[in-house]
């Protein structure tokens, strides 16, 4: 019998109790209103006790010990494929010489829904799998570095052990180097969510990322991205990583922290992220997805703004287009929540919007 995934272990555990239980026969032509479906053997002697189940005319129930069903059952128990085994199983696979590209590509897929659990991802770096994906990523099959960026952003994503793997293996590196040669734009979206979820609330990889020059490979990818999908990615993704490290520093301020909280302050203390935004121009590239006419890139410009304007304000005030940009919009979006409220909605999605740039406005002033 082909061993299955544990996630179809109770699915077949029910099938065959009922294909044990319910096999009906029309032989011999005899017809029963009821019958044994199963004998139990007590434990006071040798009586058995008798389970009587009505059927349908026409049915014929085989008569299986109940025993008998047990045994039937533990053998199943034992052929059902934990994840360990199914990851065991599509790393020998992947890394078979028969394994077409398309094969390589499902069972990517299939590792991908495996890992996010933390348990997995972990399993799977100690397996090698981590080598694997950083290999894949220099595969020459456009399709197989997506996949494997993927993989790997989902992997390390909210798992400490698998994030500090994963830098220490030189990810970090190669992510950086893919976004600064010219890939296909589905390499690219994965690529960066890997790098976001290598980042997100590690401050270690974070100063790693500052110091190999992140962010202007960042700067590079947004002056070249027209159509806004990766911009808005990027700027999600500086707006997160000084989100996190302002509301650490605020935490800090508790006198009862624990070591551990103190450490992590102390790694983000070492992560100068303000400054290198300043220095590196993102003070005047931010602003710029305000062009766009997506309400979902504005919202996301603006907060993004917002956050950098600590380190910012001076070159937001020189910024003549910011200035106006802001003007056009809170005219633009006043309208909106006018006609939010004719349909009821008195805090809608526009009023918020309103609300980021009244708060940009009082700041720049």
């Amino acid at each position: 019998m082909q061993l299955m995934s544990s996630r179809a272990g109770g699915a077949a555990l029910l099938l065959l109790l009922l294909h044990c239980c319910h096999i009906a026969s029309s032989t011999h032509g005899h017809k029963s209103d009821s019958a044994l479906a199963v004998m139990e053997t007590t434990g006071g002697g040798d009586e058995e006790e008798e389970v009587t189940v009505e059927e349908d005319e026409g049915d014929l129930e085989t008569f299986r010990p109940l025993e008998e069903l047990k045994r039937d059952m533990a053998q199943l128990d034992l052929m059902v494929e934990t994840d360990v085994q199914i990851m065991r199983r599509l790393l020998e696979s992947y890394n078979s010489s028969e394994s077409t590209t398309e094969q390589k590509l499902s069972l990517l897929m299939e590792l991908e829904y495996l890992v996010h659990q933390v348990d997995n991802a972990q399993t799977l770096c100690w397996m090698g799998g981590l080598q694997l994906l950083l290999e894949g990523l220099n595969s020459s099959d456009f399709r197989l570095q997506q996949s494997c960026a993927f993989v790997l952003g989902s992997a390390v994503s909210s798992n400490p052990l698998v994030q500090v793997k994963a830098v220490e293996s030189g990810a970090l590196q190669t992510l950086l180097t893919m976004l600064a040669t010219a890939q296909p734009r589905p390499v690219t979206k994965k690529v960066l969510f890997a790098v976001a979820s290598l980042l997100r609330n590690f401050p270690y990889a974070q100063r790693h990322f500052l110091s190999h020059g992140g962010l202007q490979v960042l700067s590079e990818l947004f002056r070249a991205d027209r159509g806004g999908v990766l911009r808005t990615r990027i700027v999600t993704m500086l707006y997160d990583m000084i989100s996190e490290k302002e509301l650490i520093s605020q935490t800090g301020l508790d006198p009862g922290l624990d070591a551990a909280h103190e450490e992590r302050l102390r790694q983000y203390s070492a992560v100068s992220l303000q400054g290198e935004l300043r220095e590196k121009g993102w003070c005047g590239l931010v602003p710029q997805l305000l062009e766009s006419t997506e309400h979902d890139y504005r919202e996301k410009a603006l907060r993004a703004l917002l956050a950098m304007a600590p380190v910012c304000l001076d070159q937001y005030r020189s910024d003549g287009s910011l200035l106006g940009s802001l003007l056009s919009l809170r005219e633009q979006y006043l309208e909106m929540v006018q006609s939010e409220m004719i349909i009821g909605e008195e805090n809608g999605y526009f009023g918020e919007i309103v609300e980021l740039i009244n708060a940009l406005q009082v700041k720049i002033k």
